[in-house]
């Protein structure tokens, strides 16, 4: 079965430049001029309140990202950064309005419990941190004259799982309006039928009038094609009734110019409202003409034709500048995805800003638009007082769908992400009732959420969904068992980790094998516990082309949910990016492999060992090529081509005889020797003390065994054994509880021993959480040998293990269909000699909120970057501009972000400057560190013209 949905849609309105007063119909940019308090004096909503020793801000605003970090706070979930609390923002402005007219203040985002005073009065306050919300001041205002706003933000009622943010962190704006006027989010737009040669645009407007009697009106609707000419006009003669009308129009559109991937062609529909012949609002909005098919048994299908979605996970925040949100900082983002070939993005997982839409509107870039995480404090509904579920639906995502349902990179909705069945979480009836909120307000797109839990799928949790999505594992298998009918996407993939810069040998032989660093090996074979390295995924994807496709998890390093590193670091190694931007070498895989017609030619590692000259060092190649020749100072070190394998150690367990002290009849002992992982040894009870053993039929020489239990091995203590003759057991290995990963401990551990025996045996002593005695695999081996699990990784990538290390250059050229793609090169760098500067972009908008990313690098004195330098960098600028943040990407660093100093991490860091606002000039950066030459950089921020930022 096919589900088709038929959309067109809008972005927001333009925004008029930054005023000191307003008058009807106006909307004023409200982000400057306030003052911030972290502290709950009683009376700080009083119009007479004396803050002038408040700390004068400039919104966006995130108190916390200040710091300072709690280094020895016991997790690092929410980055150890200091967002709990209760704070107070107060801002004093003049209306210059006319009697009858309407003053809305219009919030994108406050973390959170927001309570909004005006003049004293409490106009408005809002109940979840991520979704935009309008309080009407008319009441409160004086029209005429000053009028002051004090909004008080609590966070301490606030649950997450990453770090929140904390404060007025998006846009605010005034809105002044005239008795009638548009309503708020009140021109929707759809396209009823479209192909390539012909579409229908039906326009709804509804007018609020807010005088007591019916006015006589005029509406019309004007529709401009994506270059800005007039396609087609049509009037509206409405008698608007006291309160609101609703009032329509279609228009007929041939050979559209579709709104495509790559391609954000918009056209605008202009709503004109007339009042006895004056002009009483006007209104213009974005929108795109497309059509796409979410089917269950073929994918994605846009405007005719498949398309596999190429997705990424984003959460919120922007790094170094925590949850404050910049246009810049965003577009940014979506521009290295889009380089790598992403074509779209999940709001993991919450409400964006609307910002972020227009951008994918823009950009040509899809969006999975989700409001909530679960359905607890994480969506701010506190156990104690808490709205119904459905007073909390309505009310948010009407609010998210109000907003967002014009865009057209908006194709799905979510309603959750991995919500348990629980009293706070799903059942089959909640699932309809949120569904059925979002198709109150939009029909035109299909209705999901994230979902993680199979059982819930026996259980019919997710009947009344239009499609959903599925994390890690490939468990939409089992949806689709139920559901054959139902589109599925595979909203989170991979997982897979790493640091920027960061290589550590001999490399992982599991996925959950980490450094004891606190970092995880580049190299790119290691992921959390529940999923994947992204070589895997890619074979997902090629096998099941019924999924749509996948987003992975993520695209940015975030603040907060550092696995696997919880308690020693504050941010996360998910990301295909670090925190500051710059690509970790998965970025080049992924593109390698999204991008295929784009070439790719990447080298893993650095080529700076000193430590390993003589020793072998193993070099990766990501590429778009499908074959490659390495070399090392001009020497080959032979040509690899993908799909080729090399040979397999072989497991000396395997098809041997085996036995236990018992097992169950469903669960033998020869299950765990016959070299299949869906199958297990289990005890006949969860007693202890309990072994298995394998007889290898001779004595070998035994240097590495791997043993995959059902369970993690936080569950297990046990030893290994191994005897000659049965009778006398020499110990080659222990474990026990790994407090360092605590729930995260892997399922399969590995063990490097040096043993002689015909016999292993694996004892369990203790058993815990539990666990049962049960093995699901046992692998015994005479050296170390790499898990079949990164069997796949040689269909995506080449590799080199036997490369002997010398200083010089490391270069690798590329083929492709047998002709030569292009080359790369590596070479060993030498101390650093001097430091350099390269800003993303040379022109800024002098308007507080643009921003230049600086990348701050130390190179040798031939010009070769250094990998391993990590040197203390000192800032300095002159002009219209501010240090908005600094970073190095290092998830275990405690330096502050807001700061005019850095130490670089693997070689690099990064600087941000935010032009101030005025009259723009020349911006100098002067980078300096001991030892090292300086650098600059120069930039110019000029006059910002009216409009959007």
């Amino acid at each position: 079965m096919h589900q088709r949905f038929l959309i067109c849609l809008v972005a927001a309105t333009s925004l008029a430049a930054a005023a000191c007063s307003v008058r009807g119909g106006e909307t004023t940019d409200f982000r400057e001029g306030w003052r911030f308090s972290l502290t709950d004096p009683a009376d700080a909503a009083a119009v007479d309140f004396e803050d002038g020793a408040w700390t004068p801000v400039r919104l966006p605003h995130d108190w916390a990202i200040a710091g300072p970090f709690d280094e020895d706070a016991p997790s690092g979930f929410s980055a150890k950064l200091p967002w709990k609390g209760v704070g107070w923002y107060r801002k004093t402005f003049h209306l210059d309005a006319k009697p009858g007219d309407r003053v809305y203040l219009d919030f994108d985002g406050v973390m959170a419990f927001p309570q909004v005073y005006v003049n004293g009065h409490l106009a408005g306050q809002w109940d979840y941190g991520y979704t935009s919300f309008r309080v009407d001041a008319t009441p409160y205002v004086n029209l005429q004259g000053d009028n002051t706003v004090a909004v008080r933000v609590d966070t301490t009622r606030h649950g997450t799982r990453w770090y929140p943010g904390a404060g007025i962190y998006r846009k605010v704006t005034l809105q002044v309006e005239r008795p009638v006027h548009i309503a708020q989010w009140g021109v929707v737009v759809t396209t009823p039928a479209v192909s390539a040669q012909q579409a229908t645009v039906h326009v709804d407007a509804t007018i609020e009038n807010h005088d007591p009697t019916a006015q006589q009106g005029r509406v019309n609707f004007t529709l401009l094609d994506p270059a800005g000419r007039e396609v087609a006009t049509r009037d509206v003669v409405a008698e608007l009734a006291s309160g609101s009308t609703q009032v329509a129009a279609d228009f007929d559109v041939e050979n559209p110019v579709l709104w495509d991937i790559g391609a954000g062609n918009l056209y605008t529909v202009r709503t004109t409202v007339q009042v006895d012949g004056a002009a009483a609002d006007v209104h213009e909005q974005p929108f795109g003409i497309r059509w796409f098919e979410l089917t269950a048994d073929d994918g994605f299908h846009l405007n005719g034709r498949r398309v596999q979605l190429y997705g990424v996970n984003l959460h919120h925040d922007q790094g170094p500048l925590g949850a404050a949100f910049y246009r810049r900082a965003m577009q940014r983002q979506l521009e290295i995805m889009r380089e790598m070939g992403v074509n779209a993005i999940r709001t993991s997982h919450n409400a964006p800003a609307p910002e972020l839409l227009e951008l994918c509107d823009e950009m040509g870039m899809f969006v999975w638009d989700e409001c909530f995480d679960k359905w607890d404090v994480t969506a701010d509904r506190p156990k104690q007082g808490a709205p119904t579920h459905q007073q909390h639906a309505e009310r948010h995502l009407g609010s998210l769908v109000r907003r967002d349902r014009n865009h057209p990179s908006v194709f799905v909705w979510s309603i959750g992400n991995e919500i348990p069945a629980n009293r706070e979480g799903v059942t089959p009836e909640r699932v309809r009732m949120m569904c059925d909120v979002v198709r109150q307000y939009d029909e035109t797109r299909p209705v999901g959420m994230g979902c993680h839990i199979p059982d819930q799928v026996r259980a019919g949790m997710f009947d009344a969904a239009d499609f959903t999505g599925w994390n890690y594992a490939r468990r939409y298998a089992q949806f689709r068992e139920r559901y054959p009918d139902k589109p599925i996407i595979y909203s989170e993939s991979a997982s897979a980790l790493s640091t920027r810069g960061f290589y550590e040998l001999p490399l992982p032989t599991e996925k959950t094998d980490y450094s004891v660093d606190h970092q995880v090996d580049s190299y790119d074979l290691n992921a959390a516990p529940w999923s994947d390295i992204a070589d895997r995924e890619f074979a997902l994807m090629q096998r099941d082309p019924f999924v749509a496709g996948e987003f992975v998890w993520t695209g940015f390093d975030y603040l907060g949910e550092p696995t696997p590193f919880d308690a020693q670091a504050r941010s996360s190694y998910f990301g295909i990016v670090d925190l500051c931007g710059i690509p970790k070498d998965r970025f080049w895989l992924y593109r390698s492999y999204w991008r295929p017609d784009a070439t790719t030619i990447h080298i893993v590692p650095h080529w700076n060992w000193p430590e390993r000259v003589g020793e072998k060092v193993p070099v990766f190649v990501y590429t778009n090529g499908d074959e490659a020749e390495l070399f090392v100072n001009g020497k080959s070190q032979g040509r690899r081509r993908k799909g080729e394998r090399p040979t397999p150690v072989a497991n000396l367990a395997a098809g041997r005889t085996a036995e236990a002290s018992s097992a169950q009849g469903d669960n033998p002992v020869s299950a765990l020797v016959d070299g299949n992982t869906e199958t297990r040894w289990c005890a006949e009870d969860g007693s202890a003390p309990q072994f298995a053993q394998v007889d290898l039929g001779e004595s070998q020489q035994i240097r590495f065994i791997t043993v995959d239990f059902e369970q993690a091995l936080s569950n297990y203590v046990i030893s290994i054994k191994c005897s000659q003759d049965g009778k006398t057991w020499q110990t080659l290995a222990v474990s026990s509880p790994n407090e360092k990963l605590g729930q995260f401990a892997p399922r399969t551990a590995q063990f490097d021993v040096d043993g002689l025996g015909r016999y292993v045996r694996v004892e369990f002593y203790e058993l815990t959480g539990g666990a049962w005695a049960s093995i699901r695999e046992l692998g015994v081996y005479t050296e170390r040998a790499e898990s079949d699990y990164y069997d796949p990784m040689y269909d995506y990538r080449l590799r080199w293990d036997d490369v002997i290390y010398e200083p010089g250059e490391l270069k690798v050229v590329a083929y492709r269909d047998g002709k030569r793609l292009g080359e790369a090169v590596r070479r060993t760098a030498g101390a650093p000699a001097a430091l350099r500067l390269t800003p993303d972009r040379t022109q800024l908008a002098a308007n507080g909120d643009d921003l230049c990313y600086v990348l701050v690098e130390a190179v040798d004195a031939a010009g070769e970057p250094c990998p391993l330098a990590d040197n203390q960098v000192k800032f300095n600028v002159q002009g219209p501009a501010t240090i908005a943040g600094v970073g190095n990407g290092n998830p275990i660093s405690y330096e502050p972000f807001q700061a005019d100093s850095r130490q670089l991490f693997n070689g690099k860091a990064m600087l941000i400057l935010r032009a101030q606002p005025g009259d723009g000039g020349a911006i100098r950066v002067t980078a300096t560190s001991d030892g090292l030459a300086a650098a600059n950089a120069e930039c110019a921020a000029t006059p910002a013209s009216p409009g959007r930022d």
